[in-house]
């Protein structure tokens, strides 16, 4: 008798969307590489030769994903040391860029050590901004090494895409238009336009290559905004350290520096960058679950055009109506902030509410189902309680009283894996996911492992 086939005869060999994925990632290579060595050799500015430079930093965190996500299909000693290459690597490339190439080129009339401290006081609020991101998908946590990865390519592979990009586009733009209304739209055209795709492209790398963790438009918002907090991270350090250099003959430096730091790292936190690629990643978690390619690339496509729409919306209003650096300049700049990204912010809360609702009745019919065909991985006493944030959490600070912070992570990791069942089963159901059928199977007898840990 032959075995039947499993449910995605493909799903063995790697997915036509790997090979979209590489395509993507060697356009981005040979863009960066390319248009690096023309910025060096026929523009010779410090942004030009910066994004030569920074070529090493983008390869060392090119690598470090590269890795992390060869960690998925190891062994768990070999994930684990996979894990700390990546991260080694990753962190190596945050560091270079941020102490060789911004320190050193960007703000080399603030000095190293001005630098140094923007980026110490942005660190707070950065990490701050990423655990509430993370904490968004009540249901299904995203993994923190891709939520870091995340933002490790908006910091560092967007801004260096951005880099090479505004320097062409500006120096074109200065030789054809004309200072005045021209120029100050192309501009902002420039802005929407470059940094948008250059954030969204790691979103979208994210979703070819790690789709299985890429669950619908809440994921999308999450790793969008992820994406946004790193590229928001580093462009505020180069502005505070340039603003700190400009205004410091007139002694009020550390004032424009600070004022930089509240306008994007306090009130343009979430209503910036991170909305911006959060509607990015919107679209493509929505075509994650959407049936027909051109649904899907229509999806994509729209999530794109509204973050275009919304970050230029923001730059031209600054190219009309500049803000001013007196008291009223900090009144203008919250209600520009409210009127301009708010709605935009709005939005993506609507979408992400939506989104959790829909997970949810889909994890409780899922969880119900896995009940009911009684495995032991989830038991029918447990769907109330893995169907309710509150009630999971409750159960784990009730292990937590009776037998310790031990019983607390382990009652949390079979939690986290009951949940990744029902999730699986959903994408099975709906034919959206390209791993084999024994992946089922497989969890059921991580869950039963880990919930004979979790007795006590």
């Amino acid at each position: 008798m032959v075995a039947p086939p499993a449910a995605n005869p493909q799903s063995r060999l790697r997915p036509a969307r790997y090979w979209t994925a590489l395509t993507l990632a060697v356009l981005i290579v040979v863009a960066l590489v390319t248009s690096s060595i023309l910025n060096y050799v026929y523009l010779d500015t410090i942004s030009g030769r910066t994004s030569l430079y920074g070529l090493l930093a983008v390869a060392l965190v090119a690598f470090g994903t590269f890795i992390l996500v060869r960690a998925y299909n190891r062994d768990p000693a070999m994930r684990r040391k996979n894990l700390i290459r990546a991260a080694v690597l990753i962190g190596l490339g945050v560091l270079l860029w941020l102490l060789i190439i911004d320190v050193f080129l960007f703000t080399q009339s603030a000095g190293p050590l001005v630098a140094a401290v923007c980026a110490l006081v942005c660190l707070p609020t950065t990490a701050f901004g990423l655990v509430v991101v993370r904490r968004l998908d009540r249901n299904h946590k995203e993994p923190w090494r891709l939520v870091l990865v995340a933002a490790a390519w908006g910091a560092i592979v967007a801004t260096s895409l951005v880099v090479w990009g505004e320097t062409l586009w500006q120096s074109t733009a200065q030789h054809a238009l004309v200072p005045g209304p021209g120029l100050d739209t192309s501009l902002a055209f420039m802005a929407g336009i470059l940094e948008e795709l250059s954030k969204g492209a790691a979103v979208l790398l994210l979703f070819l290559v790690m789709r299985n963790e890429f669950d619908d438009v809440v994921d999308g918002i999450v790793y969008g905004a992820a994406v946004g907090l790193g590229f928001n991270f580093m462009e505020t350090i180069t502005y505070m350290t340039n603003l700190y250099a400009i205004f410091s003959p007139e002694g009020s430096g550390g004032i424009a520096a600070g004022f930089q730091w509240y306008a994007r790292q306090v009130l343009g936190l979430f209503m910036g960058h991170a909305t911006y690629t959060a509607l990015v990643g919107a679209g493509i978690g929505i075509a994650r679950q959407l049936p027909s390619r051109r649904h899907k690339v229509i999806a994509i496509l729209m999530g794109f055009l509204v973050a275009i729409a919304a970050h230029f919306s923001w730059d031209a209003w600054l190219m009309f109506f500049p803000i001013e650096t007196s008291l009223f300049g900090l009144v203008e700049v919250h209600l520009r902030t409210i009127v301009m990204t708010g709605p935009f912010t709005a939005g993506v809360i609507v979408l992400l509410v939506l989104g959790l609702r829909n997970e949810s009745r889909a994890l409780r019919d899922q969880l119900l189902k896995e009940a009911a065909i009684g495995a032991g991985a989830v038991l029918p006493a447990e769907v109330g309680i893995l169907a309710s944030p509150w009630r999971r959490f409750g159960e784990r600070l009730r292990a937590l009283d009776k037998a310790g912070l031990g019983a607390y992570v382990r009652l949390a990791r079979l939690q986290t894996a009951q949940l990744d069942l029902a999730m699986e089963r959903w994408h099975r159901e709906r034919q959206e996911i390209d791993t084999p059928l024994e992946a089922e199977q497989e969890l059921r007898i991580e869950i039963l492992t880990l919930r004979r840990l979790a007795a006590f």
